[in-house]
């Protein structure tokens, strides 16, 4: 999958001491969605400046174009001054940051190590990609884990360890909810069960 194919929740500019696995890790999204994302990059010559695109964490967690919510990108307040998303995820109050002027989600996921699908289910009555200097949003103490998909296709450097390591699930479960397979099975083609 290109990178015109992929849409980016946001562009982020790469440091000294960056790498993909740490950037995917920082931002939350799969290794391998951040690799396809940005085929034009070769992981072993990442630079300082270059610029990547940050896939959303599926395709489920791409944000409406419109919400229906107020230009502030509000929903709208409940009894305690609208401390909740529109979706139900209630935010403490010592957990709500103000917006600075020119401050991205970017900023913010970097700030305060979070992924976008965190930022994103906490403030869902929010437009993340428009934030405005003055707009509360809400910083969850720690990062919210995006669904697995129930199955995955292997690629052609998949192997059983890469794909526990990947997805964060023990060897073993993988193994359980594959009953067909031996550890050699797991290989390039092969649709794989991921534990619930």
């Amino acid at each position: 999958m290109s990178e015109t194919q992929t849409q980016c929740a946001y562009r982020y500019t790469v440091r000294r001491g960056d790498s993909f696995y740490l950037i995917a890790q920082r931002t939350g999204v799969q290794l391998r969605d951040l690799l396809e994302a940005n085929p034009d990059i070769p992981p072993a010559r990442l630079t300082v400046g270059d610029v990547l695109c940050i896939p959303y964490c599926s395709t489920a967690d791409t944000p409406a174009q419109d919400g229906g919510n107020n230009e502030n990108g509000n929903s709208g307040g409940g009894e305690n001054g609208g401390n909740t998303d529109g979706g139900g995820y209630v935010c403490p109050a010592n957990r709500r940051a103000v917006v600075q002027d020119g401050q991205t989600a970017g900023d913010l996921q970097l700030r305060y190590n979070l992924s976008y699908h965190t930022l994103k289910t906490a403030n869902a009555d929010k437009d993340l990609d428009h934030l405005n200097g003055g707009d509360i949003v809400c910083v969850p103490e720690s990062n919210i884990a995006c669904p697995l998909p129930a199955s995955v296709t292997l690629g052609e450097k998949d192997t059983l360890e890469s794909v526990a390591t990947q997805y964060g699930v023990p060897i073993a479960a993988l193994l359980r909810a594959n009953p067909c397979l031996a550890p050699e099975d797991f290989a390039s083609g092969v649709t794989v069960r991921l534990p619930d």
